[in-house]
């Protein structure tokens, strides 16, 4: 595949990042290659940006860059988008999930014309609860989506009671590929546990705590008992102190992680973005204690296949770019990662790519301002991590 870059045509960098990450998605690429196969023109009709997707004019073997209009136009025929318009600077996290939920409910439509839906009441599949635990299962897919009724009781070992509660909605294609379930535990004083199970795509995750060095770090933190004060305890008749504790409960093929560097700071009343670097490299193991328990199992890997970068010092602004892994190139080969700023193409190493613990380290212990060099020269730092599932 030749690499293309794509023509910014006012402030739609956000765009172009996560449409150049997405083509060099294997899973991805692979899904709508079989896709335009089967697309019927009158089906393609209803789902726009579907058909916007399966044109192969991104991998065709032409250098010069081009304007993806048609995935522009597709996007005019949505709401969802209407307030990234042209000329604007949006969020490339809140493009990615708007675009991938909009591909989501289109694969809907086009299942819903082939089969009768069916209610999925979990991401990935069933997960299990422990006998001792009060489930109660949340999956809004969509802005859309409506919870069901009343839910209904299951039985555990010694007859006790879970009270069930689900969203009847319905997977695809899509929440398969990107989409897993955190599982928290709320933990009262004198009730049964509460365990919510919460889709995530993608997994959030914070950095600010000053003992967060690496992705792994934040992977731990993610699983952290908080303390919730002031919930009621039916039992003691009182408020009292109970304790949340989050767990990966399902990890999709392609793990995308969102470093939440744009923060509210009570001090200035704005939105500020946090630039310290966060360590990684191109492999991830993911912590297995992160992992809920009934889950462990054998180890959990990830290999990196693409960075968005966000450029600047401001939360309202700045520029977005992207490195991503070449699926097609050997990983000892010098021109494996690319680097896309826009039309501008080029081959970067990968040791630009990751980041060292000794950076984070150095930052942390003063020795190093925040912010390190991208290959324009300019202040970049990691915004959204892009991995695919390997086996053990």
């Amino acid at each position: 595949m030749v690499p293309r870059g794509l023509i910014n045509t006012g402030n739609m960098c956000f765009a172009n990042t996560i449409l150049q990450v997405l083509v060099y998605c294997p899973p991805f690429t692979e899904l709508f290659e079989e896709l335009g196969k089967r697309l019927k023109a009158d089906l393609a009709r209803k789902t726009p940006l579907l058909e916007a997707i399966t044109d192969a004019r991104l991998k065709e073997a032409r250098k010069e860059a081009f304007v993806p209009e048609n995935v522009y136009d597709a996007m005019k025929e949505n709401k969802r988008f209407d307030s990234m318009r042209r000329g604007h600077q949006e969020d490339a996290e809140e493009y990615l999930g708007f675009f991938l939920n909009t591909l989501h409910e289109e694969l809907l439509y086009l299942l819903s014309r082939t089969s009768p839906p069916k209610p999925q009441p979990l991401l990935n599949g069933s997960a299990s609860a422990s006998p001792e635990d009060e489930v109660s299962i949340q999956r809004p897919v969509s802005p859309d989506a409506e919870t069901a009724g009343d839910g209904w009781l299951e039985v555990g070992k010694k007859q006790k009671t879970n009270v069930v509660r689900a969203t009847e909605t319905r997977e695809s294609a899509i929440t398969r590929l990107f989409g897993g379930t955190i599982r928290s535990i709320l933990t009262t004083p004198g009730m049964k546990n509460s365990v919510t199970l919460e889709p995530y795509q993608p997994l959030q995750l914070d950095i600010q705590s000053s003992d967060i060095l690496s992705i792994t770090d934040a992977l731990r933190h993610l699983s952290q008992p908080e303390i919730v004060p002031g919930v009621w305890s039916a039992s003691r008749k009182a408020n009292v102190d109970a304790t949340k504790q989050m767990t990966v409960e399902t990890f999709p093929r392609v793990l995308i992680l969102h470093l939440k560097r744009f923060v509210f700071e009570m001090g200035e009343m704005s939105v500020v973005k946090k630039s310290k670097p966060v360590a990684y490299g191109t492999e991830l193991v993911i912590p297995p204690e992160i992992i809920s328990p009934g889950r462990r199992g054998a180890p959990v890997k990830y290999r990196l296949f693409g960075v968005v970068y966000h450029h600047g010092y401001s939360a309202g602004g700045g520029h977005y770019t992207v490195a991503v892994s070449r699926p097609d190139v050997p990983a000892s080969a010098a021109s494996q990662w690319i680097h896309f700023d826009d039309e501008t193409v080029s081959a970067v190493p990968t040791e630009q790519v990751v980041v060292s613990e000794q950076e984070a380290e150095e930052v942390r212990d003063g020795k190093a301002r925040e912010g390190n060099l991208s290959i324009a020269g300019r202040e970049r730092c990691a915004y959204l991590l892009f991995y695919q599932r390997v086996r053990a």
